[in-house]
């Protein structure tokens, strides 16, 4: 058995990686790019889907752009984030994430998609940093859905 200092460690290491996970569906749902910019060592690859079609960056920077790109006239986005396995090894960590995004727009386009978000994480300080996070999808569905799209607007 560890001892209870360890045990708060692998505990506030978990809590930070979940955070860091529920930063990315929060800035990426609400178009947020300062703090998604925030959740991503400098040179983080962010990879989503397979080739031929799949989308692929590396860096901070670079993966805010890609962000812009895939937000850029959406009427509505939202990602629901599940964490799943956490696995630490000293100062890296690897996770599976369940996702489930939906989305319309530009004009009569739509996207719905369940995934698994391969993660690897680094510390940073007291919080923890994707190192590179991959999506590779479940399902897929960029049929036509009903329903409305609403703005997001800041909480009073």
């Amino acid at each position: 058995m560890t001892n209870p200092q360890a045990r708060l460690q692998k505990f506030m290491d978990e809590a930070s990686i979940r955070n860091t996970i529920a930063r990315f569906a929060d800035s990426a749902t609400r178009a947020d790019y300062a703090m998604f910019k925030t959740v991503w060592t400098d040179d983080g690859e962010f990879i989503i889907g397979n080739a031929p079609h799949g989308q692929h960056s590396i860096g901070a920077d670079e993966n805010v752009t890609l962000l812009r790109k895939l937000r850029t006239g959406k009427e509505f986005f939202v990602q629901f984030a599940l964490p799943g396995v956490i696995l630490i090894d000293g100062d890296e960590a690897t996770t599976r994430t369940f996702v489930h995004e939906a989305a319309r727009g530009p004009g009569e386009k739509y996207y719905r998609n369940h995934c698994i978000a391969f993660d690897k994480l680094q510390r940073s300080g007291d919080d923890w940093l994707f190192k590179s996070r991959s999506f590779q999808y479940i399902w897929l569905d960029t049929g036509p859905f009903a329903g409305s799209g609403f703005s997001l607007f800041p909480a009073a």
